[in-house]
């Protein structure tokens, strides 16, 4: 029997030796896609049509009884995700992929968020969601880091890329969740966490929805808060270098938008940032940032120019930067985003 690592290495053998169970089975599991998930009955019938016993299948398949019942509880929890996501109530946009998105407007902080969004033309983030759009690939894995609504991860979820969304407010996962419903977006991973330099609980303000008002309220203190407090809730905090470990886990672009906190979230990425193989994408609080004991410079601080390109996003393109003296105020963003890519790439 044929022990394969991937699925698609299973895919070149079955196209190879189309009678090979072991290979037809494996190359259909798992599916990545709706329209691939609509393809494993027929597998399944082609496998049983060649006589196939369980001892042929992978072990990371087990058996066509097993498939059948994977799929049978994926249609179901597609099913009900649409039922209980259900939202009257939307907005949309196309973005310059000629890709409709749409948002959920049944619930006080997207109404909040769009209202903020329709003070720009053609639309919010507009050089941000351009930027994604032309760098992402199907496939790709991108972190969004502060998701809020899931706003920028529905753009980058449009390219086809993989998303994780990371949002420290317990409110706004529901919000995330519920957009990528709407748009059948299933390779978005809503995370209920903040990104941090290190593991453990954080405390921060129990609040109503207000944006950045959670994590002004968030500290580095995390061991000896008062459990007891009910002014307070608990988030896990996670380094980036202690979710994304490597292979198809590595973000090709992370996308930094934390209210001042970007300086513990970049320190814990120094494995990420060593490998030079991940864009990062930062936005710069400067009225925030002071709020964690950090200064400007710090931002640029870990990106060696000699690996680095160091660049600010605007409305007019990348811009080359040599110090965050090069930072220019954008009075259309007052939070200056600044890109850090790998130049081997």
């Amino acid at each position: 029997m044929n022990n394969f690592k991937t699925r698609s290495e299973a895919r070149r053998v079955a196209v190879q030796d189309p009678s090979d169970v072991s290979a037809l089975a494996g190359g259909y599991w798992p599916p990545f896609d709706r329209a691939e998930m609509m393809k494993v009955p027929g597998a399944l019938r082609r496998i049983a049509a060649l006589g196939s016993s369980i001892k042929a299948i992978p072990h990371y398949v087990l058996s066509p009884r097993f498939l059948i019942w994977r799929l049978q509880e994926l249609v179901k929890v597609f099913n009900e995700r649409t039922e209980r996501h259900r939202s009257q109530k939307s907005w949309s946009l196309t973005l310059s992929n000629a890709k409709t998105v749409k948002f959920p407007l049944d619930d006080p902080s997207a109404v909040v968020f769009k209202e903020m969004a329709d003070k720009f033309t053609p639309y919010y983030e507009k050089s941000l969601a351009e930027y994604l759009i032309d760098t992402l690939r199907p496939g790709d894995v991108f972190v969004d880091g502060g998701a809020n609504i899931g706003y920028v991860s529905a753009v980058a979820a449009s390219t086809g890329a993989v998303v994780f969304a990371v949002e420290i407010q317990r409110e706004l996962i529901s919000q995330i969740e519920t957009m990528a419903t709407m748009n059948e977006f299933d390779l978005v991973r809503p995370l209920h966490m903040g990104l941090s330099s290190k593991p453990g609980l954080t405390s921060m303000w129990r609040t109503g929805i207000n944006f950045g008002a959670g994590l002004e309220g968030e500290t580095e203190r995390s061991m000896d808060d008062e459990p007891r407090s009910i002014a307070d809730d608990f988030v896990a905090m996670m380094p980036l270098d202690d979710l994304f470990i490597g292979g198809a886990l590595r973000p090709k672009i992370v996308k930094v938008d934390v209210e001042g906190h970007e300086i513990s979230v970049l320190a814990g990425a120094k494995r990420l940032i060593a490998e030079a193989r991940t864009i990062f994408v930062v936005e710069f609080h400067a009225h925030l940032i002071h709020l964690y004991g950090h200064g400007p410079e710090e931002l640029v601080a870990p990106f060696d120019p000699t690996i680095w390109t160091l660049q600010q996003l605007t409305d007019d393109g990348l811009v080359d930067i040599a110090s965050m003296a090069d930072v220019v105020p954008d009075p259309r963003d007052p939070n200056p985003k600044l890109v850090f890519t790998p130049r081997s790439l």
